[in-house]
């Protein structure tokens, strides 16, 4: 096993066994997630209450998984790569690390969704019914 994957390994290992009982205690429903960001963005008025171009989603969408690229790049799988302590106005330092990047992409993904109508669990489920017909590695790709 690669040193990158013996890393991922222990950092999922680790974030399962930790966790479990705080994840089981807050567990939110897909909508109820996809309600909250909406109302976070318009609570802060992100967007100014016009709707961002499909383009200009993607793009910012594609911006976010770039950040989690340069996180893994920074920290590796670190659960919580977060200075410590605050800021020089006294505010708590921004959460970093890849899976703060995952969240903010699955951020981006809901309001996406809920922006242009696209129920996701709905997507999910259609797509992953036809991802179980489909043989392994489709399409000849290496990767």
């Amino acid at each position: 096993m690669t040193d990158d994957r013996t890393e991922f390994e222990a950092a999922r290992r680790a974030g399962k066994a930790l966790h479990q009982e705080q994840r089981l205690a807050r567990v939110k429903t897909l909508e109820a997630m996809q309600a909250e960001v909406v109302e976070v963005n318009a609570r802060h008025d992100w967007g100014n209450g016009e709707q961002v171009q499909f383009p200009t989603a993607i793009a910012n969408l594609h911006g976010e998984v770039s950040e989690a690229w340069e996180a893994w790049r920074k920290w590796g799988y670190a659960k919580d790569a977060t200075r410590e302590g605050v800021d020089y106005l006294g505010n708590p330092h921004k959460p970093e690390g890849v899976g703060s990047e995952f969240a903010d992409i699955f951020i981006r993904l809901l309001d996406n969704c809920a922006t242009y109508g696209i129920d996701l669990r709905a997507e999910y489920e259609r797509k992953i019914a036809f991802n179980l017909t489909r043989p392994a590695k489709h399409g000849g790709k290496r990767a």
